[in-house]
């Protein structure tokens, strides 16, 4: 009885040390003991996954402090949805909190310098040094007729998800920086056409 006992245990573990190494992948591992043990499942906690969302291992992050931002939501706090709907609104009941101190101004115009004129260029009239050199498309000019009249809620919307070709910033200026640019913005823009009215009446 004792020598089949050690037969079975003998052949039970050749048939399965076989069918381990009998794997025709060479990555293949074959059969494994345990593989949850250790072949983890990767979660990126700071992903934009909704943080109340349950996976089957539990909760993926716990949930963040009450009045605090989670990272990644540019929407946490932001009440217009990014749709043309969300856009419209924006324009409508938006206004910035900001005064249009020389102070803020000039922040504006360093934060302009670093992210937006190699677009819109020195003068905010789209022709940047990307844009000289062919490279991208050029955008509008701020004092042209398709911006010189857009609301600010509408440039701080479009700061915030991107628009047309212009991808979102929000990841990269914060809603005081955001609103600072476009009180430089602004400021281009009145410039730009206090030019071309006086190029018209010299004109004239």
């Amino acid at each position: 009885m004792r020598n089949r006992f050690f037969t079975f245990v003998g052949l039970t573990g050749a048939v399965l040390l076989w069918v381990s190494c009998a794997a025709k992948d060479p990555r293949d591992t074959g059969v494994e003991y345990a593989p949850q043990m250790y072949h983890s499942i990767p979660l990126e906690p700071y992903s934009q996954m909704d943080y109340y969302t349950y996976t089957p291992q539990g909760k993926h992050l716990i949930e963040p402090v009450a009045g605090t931002v989670p990272v990644g939501k540019i929407d946490y706090l932001y009440p217009f949805p990014n749709t043309n709907e969300g856009y419209e609104e924006a324009g409508k009941k938006l206004r910035n909190p900001l005064p249009k101190t020389p102070e803020n101004l000039a922040e504006g115009k360093r934060v302009y310098e670093y992210y937006c004129i190699h677009c819109h260029g020195e003068k905010g009239n789209g022709q940047g040094s990307i844009v000289v050199a062919e490279k991208f498309p050029a955008p509008p000019s701020y004092y042209g007729p398709q911006l010189k009249e857009l609301p600010e809620g509408k440039m701080f919307h479009s700061i915030t998800y991107g628009k047309n070709l212009m991808g979102s910033h929000a990841s990269q200026l914060t809603p005081e920086e955001r609103w600072k640019v476009i009180l430089y913005v602004q400021a281009l823009r009145e410039a730009g056409l206090a030019e071309e009215a006086n190029a018209a009446k010299s004109a004239n």
